[in-house]
């Protein structure tokens, strides 16, 4: 199997980059560039194998949490490693991953035995194995990688997968070729997020692998069902480079550049990188530059990348963690930007380790600080897939706080922190719906899993609250403000 290119889009070569996608004809902002149906390669991770399926990525929800559509995923008979709700197609490496059970092998290493195992069947043809051959690899790049935490370098870990990957698929192969094929897979491997943005998978396609990067990016990539999408963000003229990002942009631009360097081994040089601009606004606001030194606030920052790390590193500390990181910004929240990095990232982890919790309040107050002071700051546009995402986000938790104060056993506790707000759930519930269908669309597209979420909220009749938006905006301003710092 290959991957043709759209029509909308055509390769050159780009001075320093490689090759690159350039627009054939004019796309117009938030319309679908190109989309491959099936990618040469994806997979779900270690951490979402036994909770995603291995053919759509539809991802089982938490044990107690209320969702719309539930489906029922079986584990392959064969390997009892992968899980599926309808057919899954991993029949050229069912055997090896069944031979290696209990045992997993990480997700680098499970998408080049596929590689192999397809090219030796036929799978792949020689059009699409020239494809994947002409990938950037950067083989000496990671040979003159520094040592790392664990006294390993990046091509010892690519020489040990690569051994893996020969001996667990019985292929025969040079081991440069296999080396230099994991090397391919590491640059140019794509996240597989769902529709909450919840990285859950792998996957490399040739003809993605082809955008190159911006810090202001035209258009995004996007998941779907394990289809992926490139989508634009704004309107590009005909003949002009498209471009993804291949960090979050709302990393500072020092972020941005350390991992684009430890990564993909460049350094930007877009317009936001050279003007030290994250999403449009300067990295040192001149409030911040004026209230504190360069070594107070790199001192500040490095703190608390440290404390998120740590959180990320022993889940069973996170909370704490990431408490004690936002309390180190709120101190200086009169200056400090609530959309800078890191105490945005260090927002949303806290968020989702609320959730993880079922402290709703505290997710509610979080969410509720993105939704109405920190994204309208960083994309202008509603229905930008970043800012779309969040407002998804918020409307969930919305969901889970209705069931929990309506179900036959209801949440005391919840309700007693909420009593004071008097939040009409069901007006705000379908504002928030309203929003995401009017915005889902020019972000996500028709096929979109959250198209049919909210189709499903309005089927049942989710949302018919007494009270007008106005108002209840009010209330969610005062909860936002005195929830959480």
């Amino acid at each position: 199997m290959s991957e043709n290119l759209p029509a909308i889009a055509y390769a050159r070569q780009v001075p320093g980059k490689g090759t690159g996608l350039f627009t054939s004809k004019p796309v117009h902002a938030g319309e679908l560039v190109f989309a491959i149906e099936r990618p040469l390669v994806r997979v779900p991770d270690n951490e979402h194998l036994a909770k995603a399926c291995y053919n759509c990525f539809y991802l089982e929800p938490p044990e107690g949490r209320s969702e719309l559509e539930t489906r029922t995923l079986k584990f392959c008979n064969g390997c009892k490693v992968v899980k599926y709700c309808s057919k899954v197609e991993h029949k050229y490496e069912c055997k090896a991953l069944g031979q290696l059970y209990p045992k997993i092998a990480p997700s680098a290493v499970r998408i080049a035995m596929q590689i192999l195992l397809r090219r030796q069947s036929g799978s792949i043809p020689d059009t699409g194995w020239q494809e994947l051959l002409a990938l950037e690899a950067h083989v000496d790049d990671f040979k003159d990688g520094t040592i790392d935490a664990r006294n390993s370098t990046k091509w010892q870990d690519i020489e040990l997968m690569s051994q893996a990957a020969t001996a667990f698929s019985g292929v025969l192969q040079s081991p440069n070729v296999v080396q230099a094929i994991i090397a391919r897979i590491m640059i140019n491997s794509m996240t597989v997020s769902t529709a909450a943005a919840d990285a859950i998978g792998t996957c490399v396609s040739t003809a993605a692998a082809r955008l190159n990067h911006s810090c202001n990016p035209n258009c995004i990539y996007l998941f779907s069902e394990g289809s992926l999408a490139v989508r634009s963000l704004q309107a590009i003229p005909e003949g002009f480079e498209v471009t993804i990002s291949y960090v979050d942009p709302r990393l500072s631009t020092v972020e941005r550049q350390r991992r684009l360097q430890n990564k993909w081994f460049f350094t930007c040089e877009c317009n936001y990188c050279t003007n030290a601009l994250t999403c449009g606004h300067p990295d040192l606001p001149p409030l911040l530059s004026s209230r504190m030194s360069a070594e107070e606030l790199y001192q500040l920052d490095k703190e608390g990348r440290r404390l998120q790390e740590e959180a990320s590193a022993v889940p069973a500390n996170a909370l704490e963690n990431l408490s004690r990181a936002m309390a180190l910004f709120t101190q200086y929240k009169t200056i400090y930007p609530l959309w800078r990095y890191p105490w945005i990232s260090i927002r949303q982890d806290i968020e989702s380790a609320h959730i993880g919790q079922g402290d709703w309040a505290s997710a509610l107050g979080h969410a509720l600080k993105i939704y109405l002071n920190i994204d309208p700051v960083l994309f202008s546009e509603a229905w930008n897939p970043h800012r779309a995402v969040e407002t998804y986000g918020l409307l969930k938790i919305m969901l889970e706080i209705l069931h929990e104060l309506t179900k036959p056993q209801r949440n005391e506790e919840l309700l007693q922190e909420l009593r004071d707000y008097r939040i009409d759930f069901p007006t705000v519930i379908r504002h928030l719906s309203d929003e995401v269908e009017s915005t889902h669309n020019k972000g996500f597209g028709p096929r979109s899993p959250i198209a049919a979420d909210i189709e499903q909220y309005k089927k049942q009749g989710i949302g018919f609250g007494k009270s007008d938006w106005q108002t209840e905006l009010t209330k969610l301003k005062r909860a936002a403000d005195e929830l959480v710092d």
